[in-house]
């Protein structure tokens, strides 16, 4: 008897979740179609022109990601810099941190570090 009572009820509590469940996927599509109609009337009034974003804005806009994409654009520090070729060869020599940093342009840190990996002392 408790066997058929429990099992009633858990039949009944995945009925509810099962509803819940629909529910919440219907009101999902109904949002996500109305995100996808705005999209395509903003993408309408883009192709013809007549968008409500002012044109400085737009200007704007294009001028921080192309800063960001030319960031992008950067070589990598060690082509960028021959100055560390120069240093680790230095450092071999037996140059110490002080003569790195004035005649290759690193800073301490840096010096220290190739120092550390390239001294004929290590």
């Amino acid at each position: 008897m408790w066997l058929g009572i429990a099992l009633g009820v858990l039949l009944l509590i995945a009925l509810v979740q099962c509803a819940a469940l629909v529910a919440l996927w219907r009101q999902f599509r109904r949002q996500h179609e109305g995100l996808r109609g705005a999209i395509d009337r903003y993408a309408q009034q883009a192709l013809h022109g007549s968008t409500d974003v002012p044109t400085s804005m737009l200007v704007t806009a294009m001028g921080q990601l192309e800063r960001r994409v030319a960031m992008l654009d950067l070589p990598p520090a060690a082509a960028a810099s021959p100055s560390y070729d120069l240093a680790q060869q230095l450092a071999r020599e037996g140059a110490d941190v002080t003569q790195l940093v004035e005649r290759c342009g690193l800073s301490r840190d840096e010096a220290d570090l190739i120092v550390q990996m390239h001294s004929a002392t290590r």
